[in-house]
């Protein structure tokens, strides 16, 4: 390089570098201009009842005196309500300048005191969480006030609030590992009570009740650490470790513990998945689970129910017991039944694809129906055309009804990638089935086409759905009278580990083998 040119090359670079630092600022000064982006994220998560209940929260003086945080959170309040943010949406953002304009008008902007008020709200709001979260726990709150009055000169408080966590516990719908440690709580809040006394106690019932409440408490802990150790074992090479003390097992079994509904079904989840080949655990505890349902408390029953269902799948449909899908069926059945798993009336999309693959599985067409017709209103509301297009789809395919298959199918918006490939695939099938080999064609094409140009698409998945349509063909053209040629595409395809819809692609070949041994 010559020293004439050094000069210029010296003033691109510094230009280029200048040019990169005022870009980074003025990107950085727009992010600046929104409002806290972590207040948002709060007060999303907070549906519009919250939100009316935060407000009063907001104005009661002994949490707040500032009215500017008051206005503040009623000009949040309105833009999440304008822009219909619910929780798990996509942020939108809040410039500072229209917040400040309604706050102060035309005062000049002080950025300090906004973001200070941003923070004081946003510290109100892990107030109010917390607040509520008190109020929901009825026992907790009471179990606080008995040790709270348990001095001697209190007495006549502490005995009006025993009786009122008595009728607490009476009412509640279940019991959980919390509410064994709450039991623990009161019971020795009872002892030490009888204990502040100018006599000595002669009775420690509540001490030793205390102390069997703190035994469940920790044996309960310890069988849900377990379970969920051994649950991962099934598909993590990497595992908690739990340690137990020597003996476990054996001292519940022993110690009369497994009288308890909740200590009894985690009892049998780590055996279930410690000897997965002892199928009498599973049975014994979906008896136990199903029976003693309203023992349980409602926060303890959809794990116990997932253990049940990840049994089915993972320790037996995986390794090959086909048989179980009836079991596994039942249970989506009895957890439709039961309200287990639907989440304050939506069903979630995941568990909706898993009961209807399985119910076509072990072929209850007619159920299956019915559940699309009655639950797509429960799922989430923008999916529930498209999910009850192409899941009736789904059933009558299975019913060879191939003709309402097209018919259905053109109501499918491709919204999502999966919408479209499973329609496409599906329709490819059909075309198949009926014999409609100009129509199959030209789909084949198309959706070949439409492969290589969905960048979004996987190298793996497109190839096995690329497969599928290489073996249709292969199919549609193959003289069902040449058996050597039909021998070597079944064992093309049994070959074949990158294929979509195998099993079915296998069936087709079979069936032109079979053909040629009926002619």
């Amino acid at each position: 390089m010559s020293a004439l040119n050094f000069p210029n090359l010296f003033i691109k670079i510094l230009l280029i570098s200048c040019f990169c630092i005022f870009s980074y600022l003025v990107v950085h000064d727009k992010r600046s201009d929104m409002l806290s982006p972590k207040l948002l994220s709060l007060l999303e998560t907070f549906d519009k009842y919250a939100r009316n209940r935060f407000r009063k929260f907001l104005s009661s003086p002994y949490y707040n005196e500032n009215e500017d945080i008051i206005c503040l959170f009623d000009a949040v309040d309105v833009f999440l309500r304008e822009k219909g943010i619910s929780a798990g949406s996509e942020s939108k953002q809040l410039k500072k300048e229209v917040v400040w304009k309604k706050l102060y008008g035309k005062a000049p902007y002080r950025d300090a005191r906004l973001r200070r008020l941003c923070s004081e709200l946003l510290h109100l709001g892990y107030d109010f969480i917390y607040a509520e979260a008190c109020r929901a726990g009825e026992a907790r709150a009471k179990t606080t006030l008995l040790h709270h009055f348990k001095r001697p000169a209190m007495e006549k408080h502490f005995r009006g609030i025993a009786r009122q966590l008595m009728a607490t516990r009476e009412g509640q719908g279940g019991y959980g590992t919390e509410d064994f440690y709450m039991a623990h709580r009161s019971e020795l809040a009872f002892h030490q009570q009888l204990e502040g006394r100018d006599d000595k106690p002669e009775d420690f019932s509540h001490l030793e009740r205390a102390d069997t409440e703190l035994d469940r408490f920790y044996f309960a802990q310890k069988l849900k650490h377990l379970a969920d150790a051994l649950g991962y074992r099934s598909f993590l090479a990497k595992t908690p470790r739990i340690v137990l003390p020597e003996g476990f097992l054996s001292h519940l079994e022993q110690g009369g513990l497994l009288d308890t509904p909740l200590l009894r079904a985690y009892f049998l989840v780590v055996r279930m998945l410690e000897e997965p080949e002892e199928e009498k655990y599973f049975f014994q505890l979906k008896s136990l689970f199903f029976s003693q349902l309203g023992a349980l408390a409602a926060e303890e029953r959809h794990p116990l129910y997932i253990h049940l269902n990840n049994y089915c799948i993972q320790c037996k449909i995986n390794a090959g017991h086909s048989a179980y899908f009836h079991e596994l069926f039942d249970l989506y059945k009895r957890g439709l039944e039961t309200g287990l798993l639907l989440r304050e009336g939506v069903l979630p999309a995941q568990d909706y694809k898993n009961i209807i693959t399985v119910g076509l599985h072990v072929e209850a067409f007619a159920w299956v129906e019915g559940f699309i017709q009655q639950y797509t209103s429960h799922l989430p509301e923008a999916g529930q055309e498209n999910a009850l297009a192409y899941n009736l789809a789904k059933v009558y395919f299975h019913q060879k009804a191939y003709e309402k298959v097209i018919g259905q199918l053109r109501e499918v918006e491709y919204q999502s990638l999966s919408y479209a490939l499973g329609s496409k695939m599906m329709l490819l099938r059909t075309y198949y089935e009926l014999g409609e080999f100009l129509a199959l064609d030209s789909l084949a094409e198309s959706f070949r086409i439409y492969l290589r140009r969905k960048r979004e698409i996987s190298r793996e998945v497109r190839q096995q759905y690329m497969n599928v349509l290489r073996f249709v063909r292969k199919l549609s053209r193959l003289d069902p009278r040449d058996n050597a040629a039909i021998r070597r595409v079944e064992k093309e395809v049994e070959h074949c580990d990158a294929l979509a819809a195998k099993k079915w692609v296998l069936e087709k070949v079979r069936e032109l083998g079979q053909n040629r041994a009926l002619m």
